[in-house]
């Protein structure tokens, strides 16, 4: 029997350079953002249909075996695109434009529906007491609520963001799913797109209106941080306004390979926001580069992956090495690590110095400014290793200026974006379930 024509999906997906992030009907995802083409079916997709247990743990893994044909052409992506050993298209390689205008801004988000789609109707034929038939066609509507970053959504004479949305609403797509062993269809109907641009939202949806817990350790941090002449607010109502009232701030978004700067006043997004296209991926690929000019004869790490795990190893505290072997092994280490350090910190400033600039100038748009936020996945390093932060703070200091500088903290970093989207997701889903019950 064919699937409900009526399945609705509700999805919110913060398509990052890095991961793509995202809630498809309260299931949270996060992978990577990458596919890669392929010709012929990997070989873990021989699945036994005759086996519950199987089939069951294969529907539940699904995404970590995304297998789709979209136009006629064939992808792993995400998780299985990552493992197949194959070459890779990352988002940025494919978004040379802008995410936009990328095959990969289609590509992820609907393999990552179909798996979904495909994981409801088989629950749903086992709560019906039915058996799943891969032979039905699975139609889903979906509200899909996402973002771009500033400088590639475009400006008010010229927002690419209609032409975005067409992409998603302009025609059905088919996804045929071969993950598990078979090909299963499905239609996905995009009952409607909502365009935002990343970083404007976060301060108002995951921060203003955003989980109380959050909300609490945001206000501790702004009692406690230094401000001009060695002044620290320690005034909760004070401290609490500036988080949950503010409407005139600043909200810095480091991501992979962009920080989007907005700035906001009396509440509304200002012209003057920013976006650097570039951020600590393309800090890490510029280090790589730099650690091969400097070891040309002895460079033991030939891989811009080798290179980035070295790093992550270095910003972690040692672990105590417990014999003769592995204290050899940990000085060895600590060689590659101090060259790799080296090249990150001659790399990074360029970018340091770019948002410190950037800063500077939205501070003097602003007069009024209450509050400046950083977040993202690539302010982690920066701030942790770098004290973005405090570098930041003493600018405003000097300027004696009473702004905190607020650190959203590692924790919360890198899904500010998705945060603010599912929140704005949720609020669509309610309106339009209230309306429906009229």
């Amino acid at each position: 029997m064919t699937q409900s024509q009526k399945n609705v999906m509700y999805v919110s997906n913060d398509l990052g350079y890095g991961k793509d992030k995202g809630t498809f009907d309260d299931v949270y995802i996060k992978h990577p953002s990458v596919f890669v083409r392929i010709y012929e079916s990997p070989n873990w997709e021989n699945i036994d249909w005759n086996s519950t247990d199987v089939l069951d743990q294969r529907v539940k893994d699904i995404f970590n075996y995304l297998d789709v044909s979209i136009k006629d052409k064939r992808y792993l992506t995400t998780v299985a695109a990552a493992n197949s050993l194959k070459t890779l298209t990352t988002l940025k390689d494919d978004a040379p434009n802008g995410k936009a205008h990328s095959n990969a801004a289609l590509i992820l988000p609907l393999s990552l529906i179909a798996g979904r789609a495909i994981q409801e109707a088989y629950a749903q034929a086992k709560k019906n007491g039915e058996e799943f038939d891969p032979d039905d066609v699975i139609t889903v509507n979906v509200y899909l609520t996402t973002a771009l970053p500033i400088t590639e959504a475009g400006t008010k004479d010229n927002d690419v963001r209609p032409e975005y949305k067409q992409r998603f609403m302009a025609h059905q797509h088919t996804v045929t799913v071969h993950s598990l062993g078979k090909d299963i269809q499905v239609n996905i109907r995009f009952k409607d797109a909502t365009i935002f641009k990343e970083g404007e939202i976060v301060t108002v949806m995951a921060i203003q209106q955003g989980p109380a817990a959050f909300q609490k350790k945001l206000i501790n941090k702004v009692k406690h941080i230094k401000l001009a002449d060695g002044l620290i607010l320690n005034d909760d109502e004070l401290a609490e306004s500036l988080v949950k009232d503010a409407d005139s701030y600043m909200a810095i978004d480091a991501g992979q390979h962009t920080v989007d700067i907005s700035l906001f006043n009396n509440g509304s997004v200002n012209d003057y926001s920013q976006s650097i296209n570039q951020s600590m991926g393309d800090v890490l690929d510029d280090a790589f580069n730099i650690y091969q000019q400097q070891n040309p004869n002895g460079a033991s790490l030939t891989t811009s992956k080798d290179f980035n795990d070295v790093w992550l190893k270095a910003v972690e505290p040692e672990t105590e090495a417990k014999n003769a072997k592995e204290r050899l092994a940990a000085i060895t280490e600590k060689m590659l690590k101090k060259n790799v350090i080296e090249a990150v910190d001659q790399s990074v400033e360029p970018l340091i110095n770019q948002i410190l600039t950037k800063v500077r100038y939205l501070i003097s748009k602003n007069p009024k400014l209450q509050i400046i936020y950083i977040f993202g996945g690539g302010a982690i390093p920066l701030v942790e290793q770098y004290h973005l932060d405090q570098r930041i703070q003493d600018e405003i200091n000097a300027k004696k200026l009473p702004i905190p500088v607020v650190w959203v903290g590692k924790e919360y970093a890198q899904n500010m974006n998705e945060m603010a989207l599912e929140i704005l997701s949720k609020m669509q889903k309610n309106k339009l379930q209230k309306a429906n019950q009229k």
